[in-house]
């Protein structure tokens, strides 16, 4: 019986299987998306080579010696771990893994207040929400630590825990991992005002409950000034969003475009939420409001804001819906289903088959297999990065200060580091608006591009074939010296 406990499969244990295989077999186009991940491979390299992080610019001939606050340090070292250990399957499969542990804690969230099948289907439904920034990239460990920090504060607040001390620790890893550790605070303060509104502040400052929560943030609070940058960190943040022109020029820090398929489950949850609490709206705790208030409002201005939301928002919106349905629809053929279901998971586990999926991955991968529908594998995309024509960089070496487009500077420097520094990458927060407008002045060809070249005394040039800089510099007497369908590069033969 013990071992058919083990094995028998909970719903949630299927759900989450199936999407650690999903996400694994959609590990190509993860990859391809953008062009950070390479940039953040070798800064992790770097790190583990040298156990020193640095707080300045390397990497660009323009912006040697730049500050340059390492906000995602931690992050970087783990994805370089996982190439390390397993190539670019082991950074799809931790990626895969830490979506998949995020999705399960919001889950364990909605089980607190809601039905298996209610948490089941707003689960996935914030996981469709979400698809749209699964990337390789840093952010998802804030996916994971928010999720986490969320089930700790319920645990909290309702009196099931008094372990205040997770939260700075929890902070400390969040501080060195990535940059929305802030978010956190934000949460935390939603908590804190919220309940205090609830209960009225005598009642509230009476509950032990209270004081572990107001001791929880403000000893998380110095905890954000412990990692390489210090207190310039608090500078980074407040200035990534500063500039409005640097804002429009990144799609995921600019609003969702709601025509499109993508961002309809961010609707769909929404119009849900909206109408679960309109069913119950004397249950709804303001700490909920200002939770799903001010992430709502985040979501609505940045599309990278969106996966915040549903972690915040799936499990209120179940158990909104829960409640109302045990209210009006107690005898109903779903609640009696439902009844059964939670019947069965008390008789089973499950779990065992979601370390199945996991080994069954490994395996598959080191074994040097694909599960790609295309079985293209786990690897950078020569139509997305410019693969062959760094190939041949390799073997007929360049000199003096090249061009390149900021999407391939990334991979640029992973293959090629130290040997080219490059003009420009996607990190932004480096360049500053000043840098980056020169960047768009020379991509573009607008009037004056010239000079930009003149300045930094860029005598080649890696770009995409078909790009009118490419178009423009030949036009100028630049000499291509290689080209494919994905990359062309251009020598400025007059110069020696």
């Amino acid at each position: 019986m013990r071992w058919a406990k083990i094995f028998l499969p909970r719903l949630e244990y299927i759900f989450l299987a199936a999407v650690l295989w999903g996400i694994a077999a959609n590990g190509p186009k993860m990859l391809n998306l953008d062009g950070d991940l390479p940039r953040h491979l070798l800064v992790g390299r770097q790190t583990l080579e040298t156990f020193h992080v640095s707080t300045v610019d390397v990497f660009s001939y323009r912006t040697v010696g730049f500050l340059s606050y390492p906000h995602e340090w931690l992050a970087q070292v783990f994805l370089t771990l996982s190439d390390t250990v397993f190539g670019l399957n082991g950074v799809v499969l931790l990626s895969a893994t830490i979506i998949v542990l995020t999705f399960a804690i919001i889950y364990k969230n909605a089980r607190a207040a809601a039905s298996p099948l209610i948490s089941l289907f707003f689960t996935g439904l914030a996981l469709g929400t979400s698809a749209i920034h699964f990337l390789p990239r840093p952010h998802i460990f804030t996916y994971l630590l928010m999720a986490f920090w969320i089930f700790q504060m319920e645990r909290v607040s309702s009196g099931n825990s008094r372990r205040w001390w997770l939260f700075p620790v929890l902070m400390l890893v969040w501080v060195n991992i990535h940059g929305m550790f802030f978010m956190g605070l934000l949460i935390w303060a939603a908590y804190i005002v919220g309940s205090m509104l609830d209960e009225g502040t005598e009642k509230w400052r009476r509950r032990p409950e209270s004081r572990l929560l107001l001791v929880s943030g403000l000893a998380s609070l110095p905890m954000t000034f412990f990692s390489p940058s210090g207190a310039g960190i608090w500078k980074t943040i407040l200035e990534l969003g500063s500039s409005s022109y640097l804002t429009s020029r990144i799609p995921e820090y600019q609003s969702a475009n709601f025509q499109l398929p993508s961002t309809w489950p961010f609707i769909l949850l929404l119009v849900l939420l909206l109408t679960g609490l309109a069913l119950n709206p004397k249950t709804i705790s303001l700490r909920y409001v200002l939770l799903l208030g001010g992430f709502l409002i985040l979501a609505l201005y940045s599309s990278r804001m969106i996966p915040l939301f549903a972690i915040v928002a799936a499990p209120i919106a179940a158990g909104a819906f829960s409640e109302w349905i045990k209210d009006e629809k107690d005898q109903s053929k779903f609640t009696q289903t439902e009844r059964f279901l939670q019947t069965m998971e008390e008789k089973s586990g499950g779990a065992a088959w979601l370390f199945v999926t996991f080994f069954v991955l490994i395996g598959i991968f080191a074994s040097g297999k694909t599960i790609d529908p295309q079985h293209k594998g786990n690897s950078f995309d020569p139509h997305v990065f410019p693969v062959a024509a760094v190939d041949w960089l390799q073997s007929h070496p360049q000199e003096g200060h090249m061009l390149n487009d900021f999407n391939w500077g990334g991979y640029i420097l992973l293959r090629t580091w130290p040997e080219y520094p490059i003009f420009m990458d996607g990190h932004t927060h480096i360049y500053g608006e000043a840098l980056t407008r020169e960047y768009e002045q020379l991509i573009k060809t607008s009037q004056g591009w010239e000079s930009i070249i003149e300045k930094y005394q860029a005598i080649w040039a890696i770009i995409p074939t078909t790009s009118r800089l490419a178009a423009s510099l030949t036009e100028k007497g630049w000499e291509t010296i290689y080209q494919d369908e994905t990359a062309v590069i251009l020598r400025n033969t007059t110069v020696k």
